[in-house]
């Protein structure tokens, strides 16, 4: 049986990045770029005032204060003067604006008193020269690196590239991802439920959890157990970058999936030894990946986080392709089965321990919406105690949010 990096492996050798597209800045949230963009002008590009007050020079401000200079020039936000600053002068400023030549000093205007006929008192300075003034390219120098390939972009990288004047990007086009629930068992959110029937539970988890990772998910409808119908549907997810099936791919009666892939693609591997999530049916469909995702749906939610994310990043150009991990303590005894991978729902503390959300059975849904982690317990490891250290695999989103803002501890 395949370890689940085996698996990741098997999967992740046969995707590629999509192709190239073009969009508008303001689309470029969570967009990855095909390449890096570089800073072309400097940011900001002339030294500017970080107050609003009076630019001076500082041979006319270092000695004994107060001294009176005569006001010679105006420069609001916006403006630009050309005008050079003579010894005895000052010239008006607002945050923003750009020094004129010969100023390299911002009294802010709190230091100073306005006094008629064009004069103002420079009460107190700041420690020296440069005081209060942004230099030139602090915050980007040309041929600075903008925003960087590989990663998906953030709301701070977009006002940067804008702040470049960068109108459009070019990034890799997101992956379509067809979705195929089955089952006779399974119904639609809305409908009448008989006896014994469920509701399509999984199928919602994971048209989320591909947005998440930055795909267009395709929900192809829920698909009866017969050959037929399988096929029909399967067909239907022709022309996408990946097919995600959810159920059928296990030992039972009338388990078709691993059937039709067989024939109508390719199979790469069926089991692997990770709990829960054991049985995937993972290979290609219409020459594209292809996962067979259990029916059970704490399995079916952490299947796809290790199989499907990593392989939907690594269509859009990501370099960093898995959730991320940290180390944890652990806050109680927990027993595992030491011949497989256990992933435990668990919820991480701000304090570094991790305890588990109680029940860990494959269909306790609601176990998966109580946790913002995974805690993992290696093959080879039947007991864990009290304050030992474990790695921790933090869900999408984990992040959260709180009432109050803590910024004080």
């Amino acid at each position: 049986m395949l370890t689940v990096e085996q698996a990741q492996a098997i999967l992740l050798g046969g995707v590629v990045a999509l192709p190239t597209e073009t969009v508008p800045l303001a689309d470029g949230l969570g967009r990855v770029l095909a390449s890096a963009v570089h800073a072309t002008r400097a940011q900001p590009p002339a030294d500017n005032s970080a107050m609003d007050g009076y630019a001076v020079r500082w041979a006319d401000v270092a000695g004994e204060l107060p001294v009176e200079l005569t006001v010679a020039d105006l420069i609001p936000a916006g403006g630009w003067s050309e005008r050079e600053l003579q010894l005895g002068e000052a010239a008006r400023i607002f945050t923003g604006a750009p020094l004129p030549p010969g100023a390299d000093h911002i009294v802010m205007q709190e230091r100073t008193e306005a006094l008629d006929g064009d004069r103002v008192r420079i009460d107190s300075t700041g420690q020296g020269p440069q005081d209060n003034v942004r230099p030139a390219g602090e915050d980007l120098a040309v041929g600075d690196e903008t925003a960087p390939a590989g990663r998906p972009l953030t709301f701070a990288d977009l006002a940067l590239l804008a702040s470049q004047g960068v109108a459009e990007l070019t990034v890799h086009r997101r992956p379509v991802v067809a979705i195929v629930s089955t089952g006779d068992e399974i119904h639609e959110p809305g409908e009448e439920l008989p006896p014994g029937h469920i509701y399509s539970s999984n199928s919602y988890a994971l048209i989320a959890l591909i947005r998440q990772a930055g795909g267009e998910p395709r929900y192809l409808g829920i698909a009866s157990d017969t050959r037929e119908d399988l096929r029909r549907i399967f067909e239907e997810a022709r022309g996408c970058d990946a097919t995600v099936s959810i159920g059928g791919v296990s030992v039972g009666d009338y388990d078709y999936v691993r059937e039709i892939l067989a024939d109508m693609g390719e199979q790469s591997f069926w089991k692997v030894a990770m709990r829960p999530g054991k049985p995937n049916a993972s290979g290609t469909l219409h020459d594209a990946p292809y996962f067979g995702l259990p029916g059970n749906p704490v399995s079916c939610m952490v299947s796809f986080l290790q199989y499907v994310w990593p392989a939907l990043r690594a269509m859009q150009g990501c370099t960093d392709l898995y959730l991320p991990t940290r180390a944890a303590t652990i806050a109680h005894d927990l027993k595992s089965n030491d011949r497989f991978l256990f992933l435990n729902r668990a919820v991480l503390s701000p304090d570094g321990t991790v305890a588990t959300t109680g029940p860990q059975g494959s269909g306790i849904a609601s176990s998966m919406s109580k946790a913002n982690c995974l805690i993992s317990v290696p093959e080879g490891v039947s007991q864990l105690r009290t304050g030992d250290e474990v790695v921790v695999q933090l869900l999408p989103g984990a992040g959260g949010a709180q009432g109050e803002p803590g910024l004080r501890g």
